[in-house]
This record gives structure tokens, sequence and C-alpha cells, in this order.
């Protein structure tokens, strides 16, 4: 799995495809506060935008060197800290379950 959830922080793991942008949302909504990208070699730009939109912090520096110099600037000018809405504001959606 690339995306699981230990105490508080949502670890992103490995290729975190499209896919992984829904789980990443179903994190949050569990409770994670924080991405931990530490262990992460490709981010989808879905799972980005829902780093961004629930405005929480991110800790580590991606494995893949490459996206860590893509993600940095976007992790210390404050955007994924500030630029979206809390996790309580990000509205839920219906979704079809299967």
């Amino acid at each position: 799995m690339t995306v699981r959830r230990i105490d508080d922080a949502i670890l992103l793991e490995g290729v975190c495809a499209v896919e992984d942008a829904e789980i990443l949302m179903e994190q949050v909504e569990a409770g994670g506060s924080l991405f931990d990208s530490s262990d992460c070699t490709h981010l989808h730009t879905a799972c980005l935008q829902v780093i961004l939109a629930t405005g929480l912090p991110m800790r580590g520096t991606p494995a893949n060197a490459a996206l860590a110099r893509w993600l940095a600037p976007l992790i210390r000018s404050g955007i994924a800290t500030t630029a979206g809405a809390t996790a309580a504001q990000v509205p839920n959606r219906d979704r079809k379950k299967a």
C-alpha cells in the first residue's frame, strides 16, 4: 500500500498514483493531521491537490530527488500548510460504493 496512517501521520510511500488521492482524503477524514513524504518516489498531481486542499503540514523529503526538488519550494513557501482549507472544511463528496 502506498498510503497508510500511523497515529496522526499519513505516510506516502513509493508511487502514489491517482487512485491514492481518495485514500489520502479518507485518511484525513479519519484523523490524519500531517503528511510524511519521506518514502515517496512519485506523487500524482491528484494526490498533491488533496495535500494542498487539506492545508495539513508535510514533513520529510521525498526519496525521489527530482520529486524532492519539485515539491520543496511548495513546502518551504508554506503553500502546503496555508493555501488549503482545514480538513474539517473540505466537503465530503458522495461516493458510490461498489
